[in-house]
């Protein structure tokens, strides 16, 4: 076969009617995509991975780092009521009172909320087309 016949780009190809290269450059290419996609989800799924730990690690200090806060506030709060009282049970009363207070807003809070959770509408909407009406 003579080097000047052989076409050089798949147009070529499929124009001097040799089809197989056609075919062959296609399962190369696709080949090679398959390759670089299973390369990126690898790479995505090590990356998921690294950053799940993370996000593991940091969940379990939140709580700890939030209860470090409340207790900061507490006291606080519990040395301006003692400085303005000028008794520490005084103060230290006032801030119980306070944290109570503020566990039962939240409380009823969630109580509201979760009354929600359940969809009372929809629930109602539902029996009320399930109902036999005469």
């Amino acid at each position: 076969m003579d080097p000047a016949a052989v076409p050089s780009s798949p147009e070529a190809a499929t124009a001097a009617g040799n089809p197989s290269s056609v075919v062959s450059k296609l399962l190369h290419d696709s080949t090679e995509y398959a390759r670089a996609l299973g390369q990126l989800v690898a790479s995505e799924a090590e990356l998921a991975k690294v950053n799940l730990t993370r996000i593991l690690i940091v969940a379990l200090l939140v709580p700890a780092i939030a209860a470090g806060a409340v207790l900061a506030v507490n006291a606080w709060l519990a040395a301006v009521l003692a400085s303005w009282l000028q008794s520490w049970a005084l103060a230290i009363g006032a801030v119980a009172l306070i944290d109570i207070a503020a566990l039962a807003g939240s409380l009823w809070l969630l109580r509201g909320w979760w009354r929600t959770l359940s969809l009372p509408r929809s629930r109602a909407a539902l029996s009320s087309l399930w109902e036999h009406r005469p």
